[in-house]
């Protein structure tokens, strides 16, 4: 497949999201959603940085499951994440609705997501020896859009609900904790050819769910966080 082709393909699910957003959310506008993306792209640069230098450090190497564990949790749960929610702090946040502002996040996490397949996409054609045939490019494709992506969109969405109530001086820790568990798990569990693939499946739907959780009780008159920053 040529490469342009499958730079295309790889940002179709961002555009997609984009123009849903842009026509189904009040107050979205293009230029917030563009910035967005703008953010998840420069998220990329120093999470490779970090995976670069971080990940050649001993602990890292060896291939038992502790030091599996602890770079799930470590590198792509709390450093991932951190990096992901500082970035986000750029969003734009005066005078946006929290629908507006959480969309923003998810946006964020998904730019990052679609990027990251075309790297792993790039190196895998590279490195493969056999010439792929576009049935496997496809399924790889669909393959992490319903995995990585997911879990790289829902988990920005989680810490972007936190930023919210941050900045609404409501400061609840745990959707960021969520954040940092469930991608590391997510990473854990994904590199499992056996029964226990299937918990980064749950670890997908679970952030899913928080996120619904957690912006239910943002949008609550009762919670004490405003919906509204003027």
């Amino acid at each position: 497949m040529n490469l342009y082709a499958l730079l295309f393909l790889s940002f179709i699910p961002l555009i997609a999201v984009l123009l849903i957003f842009l026509i189904l959310i009040p107050g979205q506008k293009l230029r917030y959603c563009l910035w967005s993306c703008v953010i998840g792209l420069f998220t990329v640069l120093p999470t490779a940085f970090i995976q670069y230098y971080v990940l050649n450090l001993p602990i890292f190497n060896s291939n038992t499951v502790i030091s599996l564990l602890i770079t799930a949790i470590i590198f792509n749960g709390l450093i991932e994440e951190t990096l992901k929610m500082l970035f986000m702090a750029f969003l734009p946040s005066k005078k946006v609705t929290i629908s507006v502002f959480f969309t923003c996040g998810l946006l964020c996490g998904l730019t990052l997501g679609c990027f990251e397949s075309v790297i792993y996409f790039v190196n895998r054609i590279q490195n493969s020896s056999i010439q792929m045939e576009l049935s496997q490019i496809y399924n790889l494709f669909l393959s992490r859009m319903f995995t990585s992506v997911l879990i790289h969109t829902f988990c920005a969405g989680l810490s972007s609900l936190y930023l919210w109530m941050f900045k609404h001086k409501s400061n609840h820790l745990m959707p960021f904790i969520y954040a940092v568990l469930l991608h590391g798990i997510y990473n854990f569990f994904a590199g499992f050819k056996s029964n226990y693939y299937w918990f980064a499946i749950v670890a997908i739907l679970f952030s899913i769910l928080e996120c619904r959780i957690w912006y239910k009780y943002i949008t609550l008159p009762d919670t004490g966080v405003d919906i509204k920053r003027n």
